[in-house]
C-alpha cells in the first residue's frame, strides 16, 4: 500500500514539473520574428507568408503585429497572460502604440487579440471578437496556421483601410461600424416610411387633378428614385463588416525589410478572446 501511494506521489510531482518545465514564463519570451511560435503549430510556409504581411504592414502603416502561439498560459486568464505578454514584447512605438498582439494557446483552447492604446479606435472590441469568431471553426479543426493566417489578415485589412493603403495579395477593406443584432429592422423603417409617404403625395395628386395621365408613367420612378437614394445614403452599414471577402493573405510583396524588432509600445487591454 505505502509502495502504490510513494508511486502515485511520483508520478503527480513528475507531472507538475513536466507542466512547469514545458510552460514559457512571460520574462523569458522573447520575439522571434513577428511570428514567435512557441506552441509549434504554425508550418514554416505558413509563418513565411505571415512574416512578409506583418514587414508590409509595419513598412506601410506603421503599426506592428505579434503572432505568439504557446503551450500554457501559466493558469493564468487569457486577457491577464496577453497583457503581461504584450508589455514584455512591447508590440508598437512607444509614441504611438499602434499594435496588435494575436495569442493562441491550443492546448488550453484559448485565444485572445490585445489591441495596443493607438490602435483601439480602429480595431475596437466589436470588431477584435468578429475577427476572434471568424477564426473559431480553424481553431476547432486544429489548423492553427489558417487560423492566425486569417486572423492577422483581418487585423492588417482593418490597419491599411484606416491608412488608405493597399497591401500586396490582400483584398482592401472598408470596415464598417460594428452592428447590432437588432440593427436589421433599420432598412425596413425606411422602406415603409417612404413608401407611406410616397403613397400619400401620390393620392394628394390625383385627387387635385394633378396626377399622372393613363399610360404615361411619369411619376412611376419617384418612388423608386426616393428608395434608392435611402438605401444608397445608409452607407452599407449592413453590407458586410470585412468588405465581403473571407480570403487570406495570398503571398507576393517583396521588397520589404524583415523584422527589426518592437517598440516598446502598450495596450490598455483592448481587444476581444474566446475559445473553441
Amino acid at each position: 500500500m505505502a509502495t502504490r501511494v510513494k508511486f502515485a506521489l511520483l508520478a503527480v510531482l513528475l507531472l507538475a514539473w513536466c507542466s512547469f518545465a514545458w510552460a514559457e514564463k512571460i520574462a523569458d519570451i522573447r520575439p522571434q520574428g513577428y511570428v514567435t511560435d512557441l506552441a509549434n503549430v504554425i508550418d514554416p510556409t505558413t509563418k513565411a507568408r505571415l512574416e512578409v504581411l506583418c514587414a508590409e504592414v509595419e513598412q506601410k502603416t506603421g503599426a506592428q503585429i505579434a503572432v505568439v502561439t504557446v503551450n500554457s498560459l501559466e493558469g493564468r486568464s487569457k486577457e491577464d497572460y496577453s497583457a503581461d505578454l504584450y508589455k514584455q514584447l512591447g508590440v508598437g512605438s512607444k509614441k504611438e502604440n499602434r499594435g496588435v498582439l494575436l495569442l493562441v494557446a491550443p492546448k488550453e483552447r484559448q485565444y485572445r487579440i490585445e489591441v495596443g492604446y493607438g490602435l483601439e479606435p480602429v480595431i475596437n472590441d466589436a470588431r477584435a471578437g468578429d475577427i476572434g469568431r471568424e477564426m473559431v471553426p480553424n481553431l476547432r479543426s486544429g489548423d492553427y496556421g489558417a487560423a492566425v493566417l486569417l486572423g492577422t489578415t483581418r487585423v492588417a485589412q482593418l490597419i491599411a483601410a484606416d491608412k488608405g493603403v493597399q497591401l500586396n495579395g490582400v483584398p482592401a477593406s472598408q470596415p464598417s461600424a460594428p452592428t447590432s443584432g437588432a440593427s436589421w429592422w433599420i432598412p425596413v423603417v425606411v422602406i415603409v416610411i417612404i413608401f407611406v409617404v410616397v403613397r400619400a403625395i401620390s393620392r394628394s395628386a390625383r385627387s387635385s387633378g394633378r396626377g399622372p395621365r393613363s399610360g404615361g408613367g411619369g411619376g412611376s420612378a419617384l418612388p423608386w428614385f426616393l428608395l434608392g437614394s435611402a438605401l444608397g445614403g445608409h452607407g452599407g452599414s449592413w453590407g458586410g463588416g470585412f468588405g465581403g471577402s473571407s480570403g487570406g493573405y495570398s503571398g507576393g510583396g517583396g521588397g520589404f525589410g524583415g523584422f527589426g524588432g518592437f517598440g516598446g509600445g502598450m495596450s490598455g487591454g483592448g481587444g476581444a478572446g474566446g475559445s473553441w
